[in-house]
């Protein structure tokens, strides 16, 4: 190799590490859904498809740099991002890329919902998937306020939050520990009641909060011949069956703008008699939202009160 080449590579070389430790100093790697990802540190644009996330970021200070949500179905307790300045992405399963694509965000933050769509979101900004565990829903939580604190650089905030949490589930523990009544989960969609035994839902309400359950957890969908899960449906007779103290339920269609539960859904004579209490539990916190910094202090509070 003569040497003007050899000048021209060590000058290549000298470039590149130049530039690696440029890019060092402001990004970081984040490592969520089992995938990492080289993430802008301090972000000053983020478009933000999962809720639990948005408010935690509007909970760490951080609700300025959201440019970009879905808006049709936006909780009711975030409306205060439902403005003029905060563009749209569209529903929330078929994002809108071009219009995320016109806001040139730093970074995206998304959950499974749009899961199938990472590659094309990946082509605009690096994209994060906070997806919540439903096998490990407080250590999601607390790691996603972890993440998206180190991503904001407001880590003291997200310690003061996290012991805040854990103190709220040890409060709310210790009632649900004292309290006799056994409940069951189910979510309402189209007109059916389905339980829902190993949700995160139901993992938050009694796995994590310690609310006895009705049924137990070895209670779930049986499998048809081609391997189809066969919903347990519940109605008057389950209720007469498992004579569940309190019903949570979480209405789906009413959570995604659809026709909601029917008013006498289960009939009155047959909740007196079975001595159970039906809890509506907020739709689109449950639903579309959870794993929050807030949300899931809402959550907790719902619940809770239910046993009181």
């Amino acid at each position: 190799m003569n040497k003007k080449k050899k000048l021209l590579l060590s000058s290549i070389v000298v470039m590149a590490l130049s530039l690696t430790g440029c890019q060092s100093s402001q990004t970081m790697s984040i490592t969520a859904d089992n995938q990492t990802v080289i993430v802008p540190k301090d972000p000053k644009k983020v478009v933000v498809m999962n809720y639990g996330a948005l408010d935690t970021l509007d909970a760490l200070g951080k609700g300025s740099i959201v440019v970009a949500t879905p808006l049709s179905v936006i909780p009711s307790y975030l409306q205060q991002y439902n403005n003029a300045s905060i563009t749209d992405t569209g529903n929330m399963k078929d994002p809108n890329i071009e219009k995320i694509k016109q806001v040139k965000p730093d970074l995206i933050i998304i959950d499974g919902r749009q899961a199938s769509k990472t590659d094309d979101l990946s082509k605009i900004a690096p994209v994060i998937n906070l997806s919540v565990d439903a096998k490990n829903y407080v250590e999601s939580a607390r790691n996603h306020i972890q993440v998206l604190a180190n991503i904001t650089g407001t880590e003291s905030k997200a310690e003061n939050i996290i012991q805040t949490l854990d103190k709220t589930i040890q409060d709310a523990q210790a009632i649900a520990q004292a309290s006799a009544k056994k409940a069951i989960v189910a979510i309402h969609n189209d007109g059916k009641m389905i339980l829902i035994n190993s949700s995160s839902s139901a993992t938050l309400i009694h796995d994590v909060l310690n609310v006895k359950r009705a049924v137990p957890l070895t209670v779930m969908p049986t499998h048809n011949a081609i391997g189809k899960p066969t919903p347990i449906f519940v109605d008057d007779n389950y209720i007469k069956s498992v004579k569940p103290d309190i019903i949570f339920v979480i209405d789906r269609s009413k959570a995604i703008g659809n026709q909601g539960m029917a008013e006498h859904y289960f009939s009155q004579q047959v909740l007196n008699k079975s001595k159970t209490h039906v809890v509506y539990l907020t739709p689109d916190l449950w639903y579309l939202s959870g794993g929050g910094a807030k949300s899931i202090n809402r959550q907790i509070d719902e619940v809770i009160n239910a046993l009181k």
